[in-house]
């Protein structure tokens, strides 16, 4: 039996750990159910409670209602007493007084022969029912009546009194011994003295209503002699009622509201919400066991995954991975290094002894110096590149790269890493430097023979301008317009020649020595270029403003070049219509410095944005706008020697934006 159980438990176990949501959807709604039935059994007994408290109040006023009006039957029974036995008109106010006195709850009694009133105490206030004669009043006669039937007393209203206010009044049969009606003994009991000695009005905090009222024989409606408050809202609480049969009266005491279900729904609420929290706990623990065999299920597969592609790597790189057991003095290697340097695992014997014996001589003292620092200090990664032997002799660079392992003391136990053959990269960098020098002299070659170049153009050059100036003073009074013109087309050209000539040479000249980098403050460079253009800037009228012009590291020459001839260009085409503005600012722009040259000139055409950066292009006749095309050729030469761009945003008839970067070094 104890084995059956074992395995129903363990069955149910396994299910539960197996079904999660199954098991919280379980506990949630076992908890919601018993949440639910103590709730319900609370509820009950809120209702209870508040019917037990609609009971006591209707049994407290009750209480006070029958002692106010026994206060009366006892008044009304005295007196009847003394007028069975004595004349009770001849000292009515001292019989009246002893009366009233000995039950403080009456108000006022009265003495009736038959049915009239012939005397009543006080007197004062109530003169005017002295005659009355009740028996005969319409609106009185049944209650009368009712009480001689009854042959006990019985009290009527509350009801508006013929002497003023409102109140009830019993009257006591009084009958002869031969049994003939003699007469009445009444009280009065005002309805203000009647609510306030019993209660009436209420000292529940405004939580129940109470009902003082007597059944309308004519209509059958039971009729409210206390104030009702106002509202249309019906009261739905518990209510009870007593008869008092003195007076044919209902006392009914009822529960505004019930407060049962409202006063329980915090408590239900959390209830409900506690099942929630346990159906999710249940569920989220419930879960952990199987989530915790899926997750041993992906990482096991992971791991062989990783294996796998460990394994494939290796085969499919050139690098190697090796792990070096210091303590042990043993070392794997992976595969790809036996095939890619031609030993076998005999070779290795496992251990680093091999490995130091096929590192360059020329290297190896460098390498194990470094390896030491490294592996005594508290490093966590080392790296070298140095030169291997192979199996064959020759010599591969590699990039040595690991990971070192400490123990808890700090000393290094174990280092896992990868080596790289380089000796591909290194041989292309040998051929780089080579080439790079090679460009070198080439290009001290060009710039030589440039300037040479330039030298023996502008000799031919300045021999032609010489002499056609001299022609000009010789025999100029002699030559006729059109031979001043030939004359002045020959010298203008020469001139031009020669001013293409030298651009040609500046731009050949523009290079980029890092060795020459400076701290520039740009706004220095841009005083410097304006002194130079100063007659130009003079002459036009133009307004020139900087904004934000930091100070950067770059070459002097070049970057004064490129300034001078960005702002030369809009000192050249500016808008006749338009006093000429210029601007240059200059801003951070990421890893670079960003600075425009903005001019309100004649614009540029939005087809020839990039053209005008080439070489010996010019878009305007030279007549118009003199130049030889090179200037914003060099600036971009300049700009890209920065490391940066350069380009052109512009609108006809508006004005132009230069704007270039250069590479923050």
């Amino acid at each position: 039996m104890i084995q059956y159980l074992e395995r129903v438990k363990t069955a149910t176990l396994n299910f539960l750990s197996t079904h999660p949501r199954i098991t919280g959807w379980s506990v949630f709604l076992g908890i919601f159910f018993l949440t639910s039935y103590l709730s319900y059994t609370e509820y009950q007994i809120r209702l209870s409670n508040e019917r037990e408290a609609v009971k006591a109040k209707l049994y407290e006023l009750e209480n006070s209602v029958l002692f106010s009006i026994r206060n009366g039957i006892s008044a009304a029974k005295t007196l009847a007493f003394f007028a069975q036995n004595f004349d009770v008109t001849q000292n009515f106010d001292s019989i009246g007084r002893q009366i009233l006195e000995s039950n403080p709850n009456v108000d006022v009694i009265q003495y009736l022969d038959s049915g009239t009133i012939v005397s009543v105490y006080p007197l004062k206030g109530n003169e005017s029912v002295i005659g009355y004669k009740v028996a005969e009043d319409p609106t009185r006669k049944e209650e009368v009546l009712e009480a001689f039937l009854r042959r006990d007393i019985y009290f009527s209203g509350p009801f508006t009194l013929r002497q003023g206010g409102v109140g009830i009044v019993g009257r006591y049969p009084i009958f002869e011994k031969s049994g003939e009606l003699k007469g009445f003994s009444a009280v009065i009991i005002y309805l203000q003295t009647l609510i306030k000695n019993t209660g009436l009005a209420g000292q529940d905090n405004g939580l129940m209503a109470i009902r003082f009222s007597k059944q309308d024989k004519a209509t059958g409606q039971w009729i409210n002699f206390l104030l009702e408050e106002p509202g249309d809202k019906p009261y739905t609480g518990f209510s009870d009622f007593v008869m008092i049969p003195e007076g044919n009266w209902q006392l009914t005491v009822q529960l505004k509201e019930s407060r049962a279900l409202s006063g329980l729904v915090p408590s239900l609420l959390l209830r409900y919400l506690t099942a929630v929290i346990f159906g999710l706990i249940t569920w989220n623990f419930s879960r952990i066991p199987n989530l915790l065999k899926k997750k041993v299920e992906e990482q096991s597969r992971d791991l062989k995954l990783i294996n796998e592609r460990f394994e494939l790597a290796s085969k499919a790189t050139s690098d190697f991975i090796w792990d070096w057991d210091m303590e042990k003095n043993k070392t794997f290697r992976s595969p790809s290094f036996y095939e890619n340097f031609g030993y076998g695992p005999h070779d290795s014997q496992d251990n680093n002894d091999f490995w130091e014996s096929i590192i360059h001589p020329e290297d190896l003292a460098e390498v194990r110096a470094n390896l030491n620092q490294a592996l005594s200090g508290m490093d966590s990664y080392w790296e070298k590149e140095f030169r291997v032997r192979k199996k064959n002799g020759t010599y591969n660079f590699i990039q040595d790269k690991g990971f070192i392992i400490r123990n808890s003391n700090g000393k290094a136990i174990r280092m896992i890493g990868a080596s790289q053959d380089v000796t591909a990269r290194k041989m292309s960098e040998l051929e780089i430097i080579q080439t790079n020098a090679k460009l070198s002299s080439a290009n001290q070659e060009l710039k030589a023979f440039a300037a040479l170049a330039s030298h023996d153009m502008r000799e031919p050059l300045r021999m032609i301008s010489s002499f056609m100036d001299l022609l000009q003073k010789r025999y100029g009074d002699k030559l006729d317009e059109k031979a001043l013109q030939y004359i002045h087309f020959a010298t203008d050209g020469a001139k031009r020649l020669t001013q293409m000539i030298n651009d040609l040479l500046e731009y050949s000249k523009a290079g980029f020595d890092l060795e020459k980098l400076e701290e520039i403050e740009v706004g220095e460079i841009i005083q410097e270029v304006l002194e130079l253009k100063s007659d130009i800037v003079r002459n036009t009228g133009a307004q020139l403003t900087f904004q934000g012009l930091p100070k950067i590291k770059a070459l002097r020459i070049p970057l004064k070049i490129l300034f001078q001839n960005l702002i030369g260009n809009s000192l050249k085409y500016i808008n006749p219509n338009l006093p000429p503005e210029i601007k240059v600012y200059g801003e951070e722009f990421g890893e670079f410095w960003k600075f425009t040259v903005q001019d309100n000139g004649i614009g540029i055409e939005a087809d020839y944005l990039e053209e005008i950066f080439g070489i010996l292009k010019r878009l305007h006749p030279k007549e118009k706008y003199p130049g030889t095309g090179m200037g914003l050729a060099t600036c971009r030469k300049i700009v890209t020697q920065f490391g940066g761009e350069i380009w052109a945003e512009s609108e006809l008839g508006i004005g132009t934006q230069l704007i270039f970067t250069i590479k923050k070094l």
